[in-house]
């Protein structure tokens, strides 16, 4: 396995996992019909690997795809926001995503940490990503990591405590 930048070869292998992941929360945890309740033409533009969106997140320094045997299994989609509730660089979570044949074998583990590296590198106090309270993978990949959560909806990775 490895975990290696995000780049424009993977555009079209991110973009199916992305969009299966999206399918799956919209399906699974709000109970959406994926065809029906959401327009093609949200599902065309959804996500941080769609079309506008791709170089965008890919120049950031801060995006990190998960490859088996050449293979994308999984990717890591983040930004650096500045000044956020008084931090003046905050790495954001827009999506983590994970093929599902591969879940449950440290691949989102090692996409979070490689993005913090790469975080606190760039300067970046911290890092923040949102958190589905019925999403429990999610919850437990967060805790492993150190995050923190006063309302379990925004958890917070403190990068000057964090070890590379």
């Amino acid at each position: 396995m490895e975990i290696v930048p995000l780049s424009d070869d993977d555009r079209v292998s991110v973009r199916l996992l992305e969009l299966a992941c999206i399918r799956e929360y919209a399906e699974v945890t709000l109970e959406l019909d994926w065809n029906i309740d959401i327009p093609k033409e949200v599902r065309d533009s959804i996500g941080a690997s769609a079309p506008k969106s791709f170089g965008y997140y890919k120049d950031t320094g801060l995006c990190f795809v998960a490859k088996e045997r050449g293979q994308v299994v999984g990717v890591i989609f983040s930004q650096m926001l500045h000044w956020i509730d008084s931090v003046e660089n905050v790495a954001w979570i827009e999506n983590i995503c994970v093929d599902e044949e591969f879940r449950r074998m440290g691949i989102g583990y090692l996409l979070m940490r490689r993005l913090a590296q790469e975080a606190k590198n760039q300067g970046a106090q911290i890092v923040q990503s949102s958190i589905g309270l019925k999403n429990m993978p999610s919850l437990l990949l967060h805790r492993k990591l150190n995050f923190l959560g006063e309302d379990r909806k925004i958890a917070t990775l403190d990068l000057s405590t964090f070890k590379i």
